[in-house]
C-alpha cells in the first residue's frame, strides 16, 4: 500500500511537471544560419543573441537575430549577422554570456581553462574572471563548456563539463557513474564568491560498446537566483543507428543551500533526439540561455545545437525553445 501510494505521488509530480514546461520543436535555418560548431549562446535583449563556436577561425564571437513568438515562444527565424573576433586562434571557446552594465561579452575557453571578456567589437579588453585554481585539473575535453550571467542577482556562474580529475573519475562507455561538478559564481568584480558540488545522473545505457558522453553543457541562471542545469548524454553506437542524445534541464536553488553543500535538483523537463531508420533529429544540445519573458510571464529557455559542421551531412545546426510557465 506504501508502494502505491508513492508511486502516486510521483506520477503526480510528473503531471505537475509536463504542465508547467512546454517543449517547441526543434528548428534549423540552412539559408541564414551557415554550418558550424555552434556551443554556448546568450540573449542581448530583443532578438539579439550573441553564439560561439567552438572550431571557429579565430577567437570571437557570432551575432544572430533570432526571432521567437511573443505567446508560444516558438522560433520563427534564426539569421547569423556578423563575426567578431580578436583574431587570436580559437580556445576552444564553448560557453558565453552578456553583462549588460558594462556591455560586454565573457567566454569560456575550454583549451586554456579560463574566461575572458570581449568588447562588443570582438577585441579583448583584458580582463577575465578570477578561476579557482582547482579548476585547471579539468580533463581536456572536460572543462568550461557552461557559462551563464544574470543582471539582477549580479552573478557569473560556471561550472565543468566533467569531474575535476583532483575530485575523482569522470565516466565514460564502461564506467557509468555520475560526474561530481564544483558550480562556482564570480561577483560583478570578477572575483571567484560561493561553491557548491552538483551531481549530474548516470548513464542508463547498458551496452558498452560504441562512445558515451555524458556531463553538463549548460546553465541559464534566473532572476530569483535559481539556475536551469543542461545535463545531456551522447551515445553513438558503432555504426551510428540507435544513437541518441538524451537531454535533462534540472532547477537548482543556491540560495537555499550553503556554501560547499551538494545542491538538490528538481527535474524541469527531458526530451531525446536520435538517428534510426526513421529519424534523424539528432541534436548534440551544448548551449542553454534564458531568453525573453512571454506575454503570460513565461520564461523562455533557448537551446542550441552542435553539429560538427553538419558532420557527413547527417547533422543539422538545431535551435529549440523550452518555455517554464
Amino acid at each position: 500500500m506504501k508502494q502505491s501510494f508513492v508511486a502516486i505521488l510521483l506520477l503526480c509530480s510528473l503531471g505537475a511537471m509536463s504542465q508547467n514546461v512546454v517543449l517547441n520543436q526543434q528548428r534549423h535555418f540552412p539559408e541564414t544560419v551557415p554550418a558550424g560548431n555552434y556551443s554556448g549562446i546568450t540573449w542581448m535583449g530583443g532578438d539579439r543573441y550573441a553564439v560561439v563556436n567552438d572550431k571557429s577561425p579565430t577567437a570571437g564571437f557570432y551575432l544572430m537575430t533570432i526571432r521567437t513568438d511573443s505567446i508560444t515562444g516558438e522560433i520563427l527565424e534564426a539569421r547569423t549577422d556578423t563575426f567578431l573576433t580578436s583574431g587570436q586562434p580559437n580556445r576552444d571557446e564553448e560557453g558565453i554570456c552578456y553583462v549588460p552594465h558594462t556591455n560586454t561579452l565573457f567566454v569560456s575557453g575550454e583549451e586554456d581553462k579560463s574566461i575572458i571578456e570581449y568588447s562588443m567589437d570582438g577585441k579583448l579588453t583584458g580582463r577575465q574572471l578570477n578561476i579557482p585554481p582547482v579548476f585547471q585539473t579539468a580533463h581536456g575535453n572536460g572543462g568550461f563548456e557552461a557559462l551563464t550571467y544574470n543582471a539582477v542577482t549580479h552573478r557569473f556562474w560556471t561550472t565543468s563539463e566533467n569531474t575535476l580529475k583532483a575530485d575523482g573519475q569522470k565516466p565514460n562507455v564502461e564506467q557509468k557513474i555520475a560526474n561530481r561538478v564544483r558550480l562556482q559564481s564570480f561577483d560583478d568584480d570578477l572575483q571567484p564568491l560561493n561553491q557548491y558540488w552538483y551531481h549530474s545522473d548516470s548513464s542508463a545505457v547498458k551496452s558498452t560498446k560504441g562512445k558515451d558522453t555524458y556531463g553538463v553543457s549548460g546553465l541559464a541562471a534566473l532572476d530569483d537566483g535559481r539556475i536551469v542545469v543542461l545535463e545531456r548524454e551522447i551515445r553513438k553506437t558503432p555504426k551510428s543507428i540507435g544513437s541518441f542524445v538524451h537531454v535533462k534541464l534540472y532547477l537548482v536553488d543556491p540560495t537555499r543551500h550553503q556554501p560547499g553543500d551538494v545542491l538538490e535538483k528538481q527535474l524541469l523537463t527531458e526530451f531525446r533526439t536520435r538517428i534510426n531508420l526513421t529519424r534523424r533529429n539528432f541534436a548534440n544540445y551544448e548551449g542553454l540561455c534564458a531568453g525573453p519573458r512571454l506575454v503570460d510571464g513565461s520564461q523562455l529557455l533557448l537551446l542550441v545545437a552542435d553539429s560538427q559542421n553538419q558532420y557527413r551531412g547527417i547533422l543539422r545546426d538545431w535551435f529549440k525553445t523550452v518555455v517554464v510557465k
